[in-house]
């Protein structure tokens, strides 16, 4: 008997979603506690969901779904992971379908999912095809074992930078005792994220600051690998931060964000960034960080640079209704 219910955030229902995810993903190993955590965290003035499909009373798969901030409240976003046993069956649809009966009191503009160019992504890939979809946007994805960089090559460019009175910091350990930190931290993360390229149609928005707060003391709590911010003369001018799933995966590194403020790009602040944390995520026993950059952003080349290998891409689809 097949039915579709409606999540209601229990330990097993967790379990049996990370179970579906591990099955699927190419690439990281999630844990059902690291999950749930975040799970908690989520910004509630959004609207996320999910929907769980059930097969003879065993969870084969599910919807995850959230619209958008302000600007972007009539888009939503949503993915689909099925138990690889039951693609191509039609369950994918059904769950989609589900989906649009939900979201349909939200005036709907646009719906957008991605995908990676990997044959464990091809049923849903080949769905959003069928489904009208667009490609609107392709990250490059790069992974790089940290222990191979030549770190000596980059110390001579990190002792420029402090000649220059720009000092590379550790927001957790050396600066988080500011009073004013945390909001001169989401300042900068505002003014540079606005220069990251996202598709055409959807918009940056600002997050509440109290949405920010608890992400970031959930990150330095639960996720710290390392979060370095270039400071000169006490501002802000240029940060980049690394989480470590500790539980599933205590060896890797992701990079949840890398950025200069305009005025102050093309000095070798972004690779001194990357560099400094890669000596310090050694030492924490970090083995390898992962890492993504939209197609034509020049950060990626610097990756490269650095010893970074491709990975396959994320493909963004947007559908326009």
């Amino acid at each position: 008997m097949l039915k579709i219910q409606n999540f209601k955030a229990t330990n097993q229902e967790f379990k049996e979603i990370i179970k579906i995810y591990n099955l699927i993903s190419h690439d990281d190993i999630a844990d059902y506690t690291e999950t749930k955590n975040r799970w908690k965290i989520r910004d509630k003035t959004l609207k996320s969901d999910k929907l769980l499909l059930y097969y003879n009373n065993k969870v084969i798969g599910y919807l995850a779904f959230v619209n958008g901030r302000n600007e972007n409240s009539q888009t939503f976003f949503f993915n689909i992971l099925l138990n690889p046993k039951y693609s191509n069956l039609g369950y994918r649809e059904k769950l989609y379908q589900e989906m649009l009966l939900k979201i349909n009191n939200f005036r709907v503009t646009k719906i957008h999912s991605d995908v990676w160019e990997h044959k464990n992504y091809k049923s849903h890939h080949n769905f959003l095809i069928k489904h009208g979809f667009k490609c609107v946007q392709i990250n490059k994805e790069s992974f790089c074992k940290i222990k191979e960089v030549n770190l000596d090559n980059y110390r001579p460019l990190i002792k420029k930078l402090e000649k220059d009175g720009i000092k590379l910091l550790d927001s957790k350990y050396e600066l988080n005792k500011n009073s004013d930190h945390y909001k001169k931290l989401e300042e900068l993360s505002w003014q540079y994220a606005q220069d990251f390229p996202i598709p055409d149609g959807i918009s940056h928005t600002r997050e509440p600051f109290k949405q920010f707060l608890k992400e970031q003391i959930y990150f330095e709590k639960n996720e710290y690998g390392i979060e370095l911010v270039a400071v000169k003369n006490n501002k802000y001018i240029a940060a980049t931060d690394i989480s470590v799933n500790h539980k599933s995966q205590p060896s890797v590194g992701w990079t949840g964000s890398l950025g200069v403020l305009r005025e102050y790009r093309r000095k070798g602040i972004a690779t001194a960034l990357k560099v400094k944390a890669i000596d310090l995520l050694i030492k924490k026993g970090i083995t390898e960080i992962r890492t993504d950059n939209e197609e034509n952003n020049p950060m990626y080349q610097i990756n490269i640079k650095l010893g970074f290998k491709p990975a396959p891409s994320q493909l963004d689809y947007l559908k326009v209704l």
